[in-house]
């Protein structure tokens, strides 16, 4: 038969591990906001705080269904419980915000490219509008003859 373990223990393991974890969450978010890390590095070390939360709250569903527990220790478990599943949620959002952080970027970026495109075509045209607006009468003559006779060429 295996030794079960003492719940005390796994609760203080548990409890301990989550404050480290709700530290990194924490790290991240900071780091995130202040452009410290890369989002594709936030996103990546968010998904790695979202599977160190899913072992620990495994860890916790051992103890918490035995029936050696008392009620003091199972209040104690719920808490612990409890703010697992918060820091699990808030790991969830910090997700989707700095998912949608990246899209938008991305999306301003390409925007930005298009615009810059856009106006650099635009400058030419402006060019190519003066330069016709100049142009002497003989030389915009001896253009409209080289026009192609078929103008789907």
């Amino acid at each position: 038969m295996a030794e079960l373990l003492n719940p005390e223990n796994i609760a203080q393991e548990v409890e301990t591990t989550l404050g480290d974890i709700e530290r990194r969450l924490l790290e991240l978010v900071q780091d995130g906001a202040r452009g410290g890390e890369e989002l594709g590095d936030v996103l990546r070390g968010l998904s790695h705080v979202v599977f160190q939360i899913r072992q620990i709250y495994l860890r916790l569903q051992e103890v918490q269904g035995r029936r050696d527990v008392g009620f003091e220790m199972t209040a104690r478990l719920e808490a612990v419980r409890k703010h697992g599943l918060w820091l699990y949620r808030k790991a969830r959002l910090e997700q989707c915000f700095f998912a949608k952080l990246r899209l938008e970027r991305g999306l301003r970026d390409t925007i930005y490219r298009e615009i810059v495109e856009t106006y650099q075509e635009m400058s030419a045209l402006d060019d190519v509008e003066r330069e016709l607006r100049g142009r002497q009468e003989d030389a915009l003559a001896h253009e409209l003859l080289r026009e192609p006779a078929d103008p789907s060429t």
